[in-house]
């Protein structure tokens, strides 16, 4: 896994091999939970320019869509993208792309990066790229959002690393944090 970017492909067709909601985004109270605290972190009403990367099923996706202008997905399984393409079809400014950061960043810069759950799937080579993506994609006063686990797991990083890389940014401003057993978050801004 030297080399590689990000955790294999195959372990996210083996997830998804026998259902489309394997964290259960639709139906589990610490989801939701998460979700709305998630939401209720970010420090505007509204934002111009969103990006989550490794939207999924798109639910967290389709609640962002409400509080932005333009929202840009990506999910790097074909079928789950459809399906969060079909999740955000009453939102015109909502697109999904599929593709994995850091390679399918998309273009442009954001005022809002959604990092749910999804960076502790890179390796630290990774890693390191998808922060030079974000330092140049993020708009000034621009911020992050990162919810990660913290139990342990078999992923390449653990929610701690995470945390520690983004703290680690000197372009970023620590606005606000939350941890519990389950899970952290915390809001950076440019």
């Amino acid at each position: 896994m030297a080399d590689q970017l990000t955790i294999s492909r195959e372990y996210f067709e083996e997830i998804y091999k026998d259902t489309d909601d394997p964290w259960q985004f639709e139906s589990s109270w610490y989801e939701a939970r998460k979700f709305n605290l998630t939401l209720a972190a970010l420090t505007r009403p509204r934002y111009r320019r969103v990006f989550e990367p490794g939207c999924a099923i798109g639910v967290l996706s389709a609640q962002l869509a409400h509080r932005c202008d333009e929202l840009v997905c990506l999910e790097w399984m074909p079928r789950i993208a459809a399906l969060a393409r079909e999740r955000l079809r009453t939102y015109p400014h909502a697109r999904v792309q599929e593709g994995a950061i850091p390679n399918a960043w998309p273009s442009g810069t954001f005022d809002l990066v959604v990092f749910s759950e999804v960076l502790y799937y890179l390796t630290e080579t990774g890693l390191s790229s998808a922060l030079e993506l974000l330092e140049r994609s993020l708009a000034p006063a621009g911020e992050v959002i990162s919810v990660h686990y913290n139990p342990e797991t078999n992923y390449p990083l653990s929610g701690g690393q995470v945390q520690t890389a983004l703290t680690a940014c000197e372009w970023l401003v620590p606005v606000s944090s939350y941890s519990e057993e389950k899970f952290s978050l915390a809001v950076f801004r440019r």
